[in-house]
């Protein structure tokens, strides 16, 4: 009881006096090998194992391809497609938001970038049409949290290297999840809208204006085919894509759209080394933290304490959403992922939860996470987008954050939704 105390002394401690959360892991990790009395020339070992892998360069790749996009000039196609699509709904605006987000989170795997390449031009006309600029800053922050479910998602290239599942799968897994969110983000635009009379946009919509912006979009839709599609049909692999897209980025920035400089490369390559690095720390210190739970059998302690508090799987799969959701208002993501994943998936596998499944419920959960204060990521860029306050964008943000915390328990309690598109390709059986 007294070492427990002291490992959870060493990782809260550092935390509240400000060390960041890789450095207290990493801490808590090498104290726990020393009491544990394991040599130390073990967390090399397994620090180097955690990096020693051919597809963690998607990661770094994937940061770089989506921040250079985001300063290509490729949302204006995609927002005219998107109003073309469904402007004439409801909440027109805000419709367009979570199609052009859907879409650009295609491009980019960054709920950030999403959030400010497609707020920067959404929200003053949202503002413009009469929209409460709350509730423009709050739909663009929750749609552009879908970035991380619809592949290429950063997110689950972590989650396939903690759980040791395959990223192809969980890409084409993440589809119509991706698409579920975006639906009940709707229902939610549509309540609102009725109630407060945000109208729809008076705009001509027929197959020949929606092919004629489909073709005016037609480099920033090609961007998901190319690299999705290389994906899916084995012509590369998630490494190998990674790349194509950042090539594809800078063409496309520097020759076709012509707004990539050398001081945005630069900048995009200085931001992108930066998270890359945080990344990677992050890794090698959660991998260290892994292995040493699975030596304390602490993935097996979890299991029966959540087994013995409730036999009900119904129940077990609440509580591990509820928890996934509250601690994703809290923790950064990737560390998220990291420490809980090897705690969780045993235990909801334990009453037939799928790991793809489960990285899909991990992820929305994350993305969640993305939206609800205080560490949520995108209301800050809205805030910044808007001018307002986090708290301000808050309130308007709970309403699309209770109908994702819905879409989530729906992809928890249907498999199909996740798991239909890889068994129909032969991926899982």
């Amino acid at each position: 009881m007294n070492q427990l105390i002291l490992l959870l002394l060493t990782f809260i401690l550092p935390l509240m006096i400000g060390v960041p959360v890789a450095v207290s892991i990493g801490i808590y990790s090498i104290i726990g090998l020393i009491i544990a009395k394991i040599p130390l020339t073990y967390a090399v070992q397994t620090a180097y194992s955690a990096v020693d892998s051919f597809v963690i360069i998607a990661v770094p790749m994937f940061i770089l391809s989506g921040t250079l996009m985001e300063k290509s000039g490729l949302t204006k196609g995609l927002i005219k497609f998107s109003s073309t699509l469904v402007g004439r709904a409801t909440g027109g605006l805000a419709a367009v938001t979570i199609v052009a987000c859907t879409l650009f989170g295609a491009i980019s795997g960054s709920g950030p970038a999403t959030t400010a390449a497609i707020g920067t031009m959404l929200i003053p006309g949202m503002v413009k049409q009469k929209y409460d600029k709350a509730f423009a800053g709050a739909i663009t922050a929750c749609s552009g949290g879908i970035a991380v479910v619809i592949p290429p998602s950063i997110l689950m290239i972590i989650y396939g290297i903690t759980a040791e599942q395959s990223i192809t799968t969980l890409f084409i897994a993440g589809i119509i999840p991706g698409i579920v969110l975006g639906l009940f983000l709707y229902v939610a635009v549509y309540l609102v809208s009725k109630k407060r009379g945000y109208a729809a946009i008076a705009q001509e919509r027929n197959i020949k204006t929606i092919i004629r912006s489909a073709l005016e979009a037609k480099w920033a839709l090609l961007a998901p085919v190319i690299i999705l599609g290389g994906i899916y049909t084995g012509v590369f692999t998630v490494t190998e894509a990674s790349v194509v897209s950042v090539l594809y980025a800078l063409f496309t920035g520097i020759f076709v759209f012509k707004q990539l400089t050398w001081r945005k490369i630069n900048d995009s390559l200085t931001y992108s080394m930066r998270i890359s690095g945080a990344v990677m720390f992050i890794l090698i210190s959660g991998r260290i933290l892994g292995r040493l739970i699975t030596i304390n059998q602490i993935p097996q302690a979890v299991s029966q304490a959540l087994l013995s508090f409730t036999q009900s799987p119904v129940v077990l799969i609440l509580l591990v959403d509820a928890l996934l959701v509250f601690v994703g208002m809290w923790m950064e993501s990737i560390t998220q992922i990291i420490i809980l994943t090897p705690l969780l998936l045993p235990v909801l596998m334990s009453v037939g939860i799928n790991p793809i499944q489960f990285g899909l419920m991990f992820t929305v959960a994350c993305e969640i996470g993305y939206e609800t204060p205080p560490l949520g990521v995108n209301l800050f860029v809205a805030s910044e987008l808007t001018n307002l306050s986090i708290e301000a964008i808050s309130r308007e943000a709970l309403i699309f954050a209770t109908a994702e915390i819905l879409a989530l328990i729906l992809i928890s309690f249907v498999p199909q939704i996740t798991l239909f598109l890889p068994r129909l390709m032969g991926l899982i059986y």
